[in-house]
């Protein structure tokens, strides 16, 4: 589903990097990353070749210098973040030619702290649960609007703080991912034609994580706050959607296109990156 494949001048897959797009697909990498790891693989195809090298031929001093171009020089930099996900690609993709025997190993070192090729970052989260109130303060003073002594906030510069507040309390109450939740729509909550449903049971599928289909229970709390939403603020949202749709089909003229395709071209040859069906 949505597995790249890198293809020659001639449309040929290139071996064994679409083997590996192959092989990380099996193992359950979502679509997302896989695309994403795919331009990361262009980028440093493209940065080798513009030096007469290849990924055999690549030292530690290449890499890092991939690093610097990705993060410093590039038209488009990166932060922290996405460049260590760009290491996690091509870490995962020199430990997979070494496994081949494509290559001896991986051309950077080790450090005492881990791998040289990372920003160094500690992702480890630490996580500090909130009370009851410290969540009841985050979501109606940060989202909703409110000021802490329950008034309202007249200089709140934010959007919609009914739906805000009901987005915040779907999150936590179901559990919900946010590209499951931010999908949802109406009729999946039962509330269509006027009704409203005391709870609800959510069944995901293309929406969930690796598009396994679960069920998600929604509580009375979560179905009570969509009820200010619904009432106050969602007519506003479509009669001005509406409108907008109406001028886009008289006075627009949109053209859209499909698939994604990226390309590296040096010494060793020219690659197309594509996405086969799915």
């Amino acid at each position: 589903m949505g597995t790249p494949i890198l293809l020659d001048e001639a449309m040929r897959p290139v071996e064994p990097l679409s083997s590996w797009f192959r092989v990380i697909g099996q193992q359950g990498l979502d679509a997302k990353t896989m695309r994403a790891y795919a331009y990361t693989v262009l980028m440093l195809l493209n940065f080798l070749a513009a030096r007469g090298l290849d990924l055999r031929l690549a030292t530690e001093n290449d890499v890092l210098e991939f690093r610097r171009w990705r993060r410093e020089d590039a038209e488009e930099t990166v932060g922290e973040a996405t460049w260590d996900r760009d290491a996690a690609a091509t870490g995962g993709l020199y430990d997979y030619l070494a496994q081949v025997g494509y290559v001896s190993g991986r051309p950077w070192r080790m450090t005492g702290r881990g791998e040289s090729l990372g920003s160094g970052v500690s992702r480890d989260p630490r996580v500090r649960h909130m009370e009851l109130d410290q969540y009841l303060f985050f979501r109606d003073v940060g989202f909703g609007g409110l000021e802490p002594g329950g008034g309202l906030d007249l200089g709140f510069r934010g959007w919609r703080p009914h739906r805000n507040r009901s987005a915040v309390e779907l999150a936590l109450m179901t559990g919900m991912r946010i590209q499951e939740w931010s999908t949802l729509l109406l009729p999946e909550l039962g509330l269509l034609g006027g009704r409203r449903p005391a709870v609800a049971d959510v069944d995901l599928a293309a929406c969930a994580k690796y598009g396994r289909p679960r069920s998600v229970y929604v509580p009375r709390d979560a179905m009570e706050l969509l009820e200010a939403y619904l009432l106050l603020e969602r007519p506003g949202i479509v009669a001005t959607a509406q409108r907008s749709a109406r001028c886009g089909a008289r006075c627009a003229t949109c053209s859209w296109s499909s698939g994604s395709t990226g390309t590296a071209s040096g010494s060793a040859g020219s690659w197309r990156a594509s996405r086969s069906p799915g």
